[in-house]
């Protein structure tokens, strides 16, 4: 392992070499930071909630709850009008007092390295392996991938640490929360703790906290294949690199579409969690608390992601109806939900956290019904194509290789699959199985339908990394030849994520960066006219949100926030490739090699309509008249 991964940094680490150690002290400042709000939102919930029969992996669990926890607990802060900078220390003193209670209550984990060594080498190496653009490639701390999105991501986690969740700052890049993203908010308020303790900027994190996500991702996966399919340890780490690397997966991080990466992290854990729940193994008091972290993980993938909600829910729905079945032909007590009420002492706390969570709930439900409305035959697609604008290729989503070899080796895979489901426990082989077929054939009716390529995207980018795991539990079973297939499948994966790797194009230069330098260098007040090309307007208002932006040419028509429309402004920004503007007068007062800023000549007509706020897709094209 450590041959290979020297030898991808190698491959990937450009010209100056050197410089390939610059920014390492962010990353270890921006991992540093995950490690400290997440343990300490985590350690305490995970001690008190995880059932007996799940601690020898305890120590697993306590990143990835704290993730979802600071992220739901800042959240339930933040809509009770508690500002940003006493939220995140109160969370902090309250997961140390929890953890306090904990250790008094059960005691300190025990802590078995043998069997937690591997798979913790193994996630760090998934963390390495989604740096590499940022470290090896970029040289420095900032956004990869070509993702629109980020600048909106990096936007969100900075406006939610100044301001209330449902408000507007004009004073920041974003002015306020994406309307179409209102239930994604506990993302983004753990994403601004990392910030926050860090000390770095929203969008020197964006990419680095992805990476470690991914790494959190591939310890779920081992636990879906530890604990759900009770594989031997060796067969679950292979199964964790499978599905982590991916290539979709990896896409996904690196993109990087920020919020299907929490929802994706999330999923392996709602699974095990959802199996744990109505495992007949579990006495009453483990049940209950095993459903307490299953709502927190399920709550943190919906909310992310509501449009990932089906493909956990599928399964889930299966183990819990086959078992509550099993039980009453038994005769046995069968769980209702209603055994999680305490009394009249829970609602102290369950009614005020309900209606603090209302709006990113309906968030959630108005995402997930838009979703429906247009997938039926009839209703056009073309509005839910993101930033893409066909349709990946089918041996992505499973890290194979194209053309008819391909086909042969996803049938394979896919008889795999279905023989690691094979004698499985009833619940798990029709929950996951179901899942797998309804999966395949909903991409195929995607494939068929026109823009149908988004929907796609999100279906198999989940699907596809849990089908490689379910076909790594398969090949084990075959014994000899097992091992060397799954050793063809690691192949495969390993040459596939190099591949993404290579893809992965660079949003963020630092002559853009630069731009927040020439705009606090400029009089107080002074507004800048953008006349580049308009996606480039994204990152560019951005890092110039200090003063008055405007365009002859906003990006309008997207879900983006776009620059108002003007003529008239003090300054005006271009690139070396454009001809100089007529309205431009003497030589540029700032310049880098991309850029070049000049003055507007005094003489033009007219007033400016240069602001700091940012408008929504609903621009009239009238002059400075939006609604």
């Amino acid at each position: 392992m450590i041959v290979a991964l020297a030898a991808l940094a190698w491959h990937f680490n450009l010209p100056p070499r050197h410089s390939a150690l610059d920014p390492v002290p962010d990353v270890l400042r921006a991992v540093a930071a995950s490690i400290a709000v997440f343990g300490i939102c985590g350690f305490g919930l995970v001690r008190l909630l995880l059932p007996a029969p799940l601690r020898r992996y305890e120590p697993l669990w306590v990143l990835p709850t704290g993730a979802c926890a600071a992220g739901l607990g800042l959240t339930v802060l933040g809509f009770a009008a508690i500002p940003f900078a006493v939220s995140l220390p109160l969370i902090l003193v309250a997961g140390v007092a929890l953890g306090w209670l904990a250790v008094r209550r059960r005691g300190w984990p025990r802590i078995e390295l043998p069997a937690l060594g591997w798979p913790v080498y193994l996630a760090v190496a998934m963390l390495f392996v989604a740096l590499v653009p940022l470290v090896l490639i970029q040289h420095y701390a900032a956004p990869v991938g070509e993702g629109s999105d980020a600048h909106v991501a990096a936007g969100v986690a900075q406006f939610l640490t100044h301001s209330y969740p449902t408000g507007t700052d004009v004073s920041q890049p974003i002015n306020q929360m994406q309307p179409t993203w209102q239930s994604k908010y506990p993302i983004y308020y753990a994403y601004a703790a990392i910030s926050g303790i860090s000390g770095l900027a929203t969008w020197q994190v964006l990419s680095i906290l992805a990476a470690f996500l991914l790494a959190l991702t591939a310890v779920g996966f081992f636990l879906v294949a530890r604990e759900v399919f009770l594989a031997q340890a060796g067969v679950a780490l292979v199964a964790m690199g499978l599905a982590a690397l991916d290539r979709e997966a990896l896409q996904t991080i690196l993109h990087p579409y920020f919020n299907q990466t929490w929802g994706f992290f999330a999923l392996p854990f709602t699974l095990v969690t959802g199996w744990w729940a109505v495992h007949p193994g579990l006495t009453r008091p483990d049940r209950q608390r095993t459903i307490a972290l299953l709502v927190i993980f399920a709550l943190v993938l919906v909310l992310a992601y509501p449009l990932a909600a089906p493909i956990p829910a599928v399964p889930l729905i299966v183990f819990a109806y086959d078992e509550r079945r099993r039980r009453v032909q038994e005769g046995r007590r069968v769980f209702r939900f209603a055994d999680l009420y305490r009394g009249r002492r829970s609602l102290l706390w369950l009614v005020p956290a309900a209606a603090l969570l209302a709006v990113p709930v309906a968030g959630a439900f108005y995402k997930a019904g838009s979703a429906v409305n247009v997938l039926l035959p009839g209703h056009s697609l073309a509005d839910w194509g993101g930033d893409m604008r066909t349709f990946i290729p089918w041996n992505w989503f499973f890290s194979l290789p194209g053309s008819a070899v391909g086909w042969v080796l996803l049938v394979g895979v896919l008889g795999l699959a279905a023989w690691g489901l094979a004698r499985q426990r009833r619940s798990l082989a029709l929950g996951l199985g179901g899942l797998l077929i309804l999966a395949l054939l909903l991409a195929l009716y995607f494939r068929h339908r026109q823009s149908g390529y988004y929907f796609e995207f999100k279906l198999l980018a989940f699907v596809g990394p849990l089908t490689l795991l379910i076909a790594a539990v398969g090949a084990a079973r075959l014994r000899r030849v097992g091992v060397a297939v799954l050793a063809a499948l690691s192949v495969l994966v390993a040459g596939s994520a190099v591949a993404q790797i290579r893809q992965t194009g660079y949003q963020l230069p630092r002559t853009i960066i630069q731009l927040a330098d020439w705009a606090r260098s400029l009089p107080a007040g002074a507004s800048i006219r953008l006349d580049i090309w308009p996606p480039l307007q994204l990152w560019g208002a951005y890092f110039l949100a200090s003063r008055p932006v405007c365009s002859e040419h906003p990006l309008i028509n997207t879900d983006y926030p776009h620059v108002a429309f003007s003529v008239k402004s003090d300054y005006i920004l271009t690139t070396w490739s454009q001809p100089v503007p007529a309205d431009a007068t003497g030589p540029p007062v700032r310049a880098n090699d991309q850029f070049r800023l000049f003055r507007q000549k005094a003489s033009v007509p007219g007033p400016t309509y240069c602001t700091t706020r940012r408008y929504d897709r609903l621009y009239t094209g009238a002059g400075h008249e939006y609604r």
